[in-house]
C-alpha cells in the first residue's frame, strides 16, 4: 500500500502535470479554442445533471445512506487522471489531452465541492482544496500557454514530454496494485458494484453519445472533440472516491469494490465505445 501511495503521489504531482503542459504546445487556432469552450460547457452540464440524477436514483434503492453516497460519487466521478489522460493522448494526441484537461477542470470543481460534501458529510468545503490540485494548476497553465503567442523551446518541451510519457506505465502499475488488494468473493457477490459499473460504463456514455450527436452537429463541433466528450464519460470509477471514502469512513469497502469492478469491466467497455464513437461520429 505504501508503494502504491508513493506512485500515486509521483504520478499526480510530477508526471501528469508535465504531460498536460506538453499538450499545450500545439498550434493555436480559434477552431481549437472553440472546441475547448464546447468541452467546458459539456463538462459543466454533465457533472451538474449527473450528480442530481444519480443521487435521486440511488435514494430509491435499499442501500444504506453511506452506500448511497459512495455509489453516487463513483457513478459521476470517473478516473479522468490515471485512465482518461493517457487514453485521450494515445487516441487523439496533444489535442485530445488538452480537451481532457479542460474536462478535468470541471471534475475538480464539482468533486472538491459537492462530491467531497457527499462523502465527508460536512456542510462546507475548503476553497483551497479546489485550487490546490497540481493537475488542476497544470490544466490552467496549459490553457494559458495554448492561447498566448509563445511556445516552449523544443529542447525543453521534449524533456517535458519524456517525463509525461511515464504516465501510462505508472497508471498501469497503480491500477494493478489496487486490484490486488480486493476480496474477489465479496466483489462478485455484491449487486451494488454491478449496478454502478453498468451505469458508469454503459448508460452514461450512451446518453452522452446521443446528446453529443444531437447537439454537436448543430454547433459544428469537430468529430474528434465530440469523441473525447463521449469517451471521457466512458471511463471507470475514479480512485479518488476510494481515498475520500477511506478518509471519512464512508463505506470504504464498498467504494473499493465498485472501483475495482468498473476497472475490470472497462477492458471490454472502453474498446466498445472507442469503436462506436468512430462509427457514429465519424471524422
Amino acid at each position: 500500500m505504501r508503494g502504491e501511495k508513493v506512485l500515486t503521489e509521483i504520478l499526480l504531482k510530477a508526471v501528469l502535470p508535465f504531460m498536460i503542459i506538453s499538450s499545450s504546445q500545439t498550434n493555436f487556432s480559434f477552431e481549437e479554442l472553440k472546441g475547448m469552450g464546447a468541452m467546458f460547457a459539456f463538462g459543466t452540464a454533465y457533472y451538474a445533471l449527473a450528480l442530481v440524477v444519480s443521487k435521486l436514483a440511488f435514494k430509491k434503492t435499499k442501500a444504506t445512506d453511506d452506500e448511497q453516497r459512495v455509489m453516487t460519487t463513483c457513478t459521476v466521478f470517473a478516473n479522468t487522471g490515471f485512465v482518461g489522460f493517457p487514453l485521450m493522448h494515445s487516441l487523439y494526441g496533444d489535442r485530445g489531452l488538452l480537451l481532457a484537461a479542460v474536462f478535468n477542470l470541471m471534475y475538480n470543481a464539482f468533486f472538491y465541492t459537492y462530491g467531497a460534501h457527499l462523502i465527508s458529510k460536512k456542510p462546507h468545503f475548503k476553497l483551497s482544496e479546489l485550487f490546490g490540485s497540481t493537475v488542476s494548476t497544470a490544466s490552467i497553465v496549459a490553457i494559458v500557454l495554448f492561447v498566448v503567442p509563445w511556445r516552449i523551446p523544443v529542447f525543453i518541451n521534449s524533456t517535458i514530454s519524456m517525463i509525461g510519457d511515464m504516465s501510462v506505465p505508472m497508471s498501469m502499475m497503480i491500477m494493478g496494485s489496487q486490484l490486488a488488494t480486493v476480496d474477489i468473493r465479496k466483489l462478485f457477490l455484491d449487486w451494488k458494484p454491478y449496478v454502478v459499473s453498468a451505469v458508469r460504463l454503459m448508460l452514461i456514455p450512451a446518453v452522452a453519445l446521443l446528446a453529443v450527436w444531437a447537439l454537436g452537429h448543430a454547433a459544428t463541433i469537430k468529430p474528434d472533440t465530440m469523441k473525447v466528450m463521449v469517451l471521457m464519460c466512458a471511463l471507470p470509477c475514479g480512485s479518488l472516491n476510494v481515498i475520500f471514502a477511506e478518509q471519512y469512513n464512508t463505506a470504504p469497502d464498498l467504494c473499493t469494490r465498485i472501483v475495482t469492478m468498473s476497472t475490470l469491466l472497462m477492458l471490454i467497455t472502453l474498446l466498445f465505445w472507442t469503436r462506436i464513437v468512430g462509427i457514429v461520429l465519424g471524422g
